[in-house]
């Protein structure tokens, strides 16, 4: 417990470092650092230890059983939460109609839909509202450039993978955090290209506004217009960003790996008994109340 909780600290202050000048710095960094903290204690199971921890006591109550089992049913239903929103999104494949295909990324109309989504691992697509056909046709090459951006990055995959951790770490606010960072790092990058294949970024912002103002979507579906993040895209899209190259996510990514490493090596210490304690048990009767 105490090196996942040390890890997740470390792996939030190197998320937010990296993110100083700019909160869209590469969201690989975020999702790597997320899957290390859910994978602390598997490595934790498997690897020897060095004692540095405080000894436990053998005895009393058993907290550790009562932990797992806690963590396990809270694991067992944010995966049924990804399963339920995996059907969903099989539903909308279902009753949805194909108006079109780029590069293998069908687009399907989908009826009740509001705004553009991007969803699918093996078959991609892009499900469009019912009133797609009624856009002009230069919206619609915005919102198809956006959203065949998530594809070309792999990011419903991507996200599947942020969503497995947060379920692994379900009870750390943490790891929600680094997941809901990862998922709209994925919405700045993917806007950037947008506007650096040449596409105006006051035009853009305008219609993000307009489609976030109807906007719903599925858990697991990549979104093209979330409310509850448009302010920040549009305000980062109005401003230059600062790039980075390659070396800072390589050197975080390394440290982040380093620490998570020696950290599930740290075991605790065997109690230490005393040789007059080891007479007395050895010379105990083990039937005292018999003559």
């Amino acid at each position: 417990m105490i090196p996942t909780l040390a890890f997740s600290l470390i792996a939030a202050g190197l998320v937010l470092l990296a993110g100083r000048k700019d909160t869209a710095r590469d969201p690989r960094l975020t999702l790597f650092l997320l899957i290390l903290m859910a994978l602390i204690p598997v490595m934790a199971a498997f690897v020897p230890k060095v004692a540095v921890l405080p000894a436990v006591p053998a005895e009393g109550f058993a907290w550790g059983k009562w932990i797992a089992g806690i963590w396990a049913l809270g694991f067992v239903l944010f995966l049924a939460r990804l399963a339920l929103a995996a059907h969903g999104l099989g539903m909308w494949r279902k009753r949805s109609a194909k108006v079109g295909e780029i590069g293998g990324v069908e687009i399907r109309e989908v009826t009740g839909l509001r705004g553009p989504v991007a969803a699918g691992l093996c078959r991609k697509v892009i499900f469009v509202p019912e009133a797609w056909g009624a856009w002009n046709e230069a919206d619609q090459e915005i919102v198809l450039r956006h959203e065949l951006s998530h594809h070309r990055r792999r990011d419903p995959l991507w996200r599947l993978c942020a969503e497995i951790a947060r379920a692994a770490m379900w009870w750390h606010p943490l790891a929600h955090w680094m997941a809901a960072r990862f998922n709209l790092q994925c919405e700045y990058a993917c806007d950037e290209a947008v506007v650096r294949e040449g596409t105006d970024a006051k035009t853009y912002a305008s219609l993000l506004c307009g489609i976030a103002e109807k906007q719903s979507h599925a858990p697991l579906a990549l979104a093209m217009a979330n409310p509850s993040s448009l302010q920040r895209r549009v305000a980062r899209m109005l401003r230059p960003s600062p790039r980075f190259g390659a070396l800072t996510f390589v050197a975080f990514a390394i440290l982040g790996a380093a620490t998570a490493c020696a950290l599930s090596v740290v075991g605790g210490k065997i109690p230490v008994v005393s040789d007059t304690e080891v007479q007395l048990r050895l010379t105990a009767d083990p039937f005292p109340g018999e003559k």
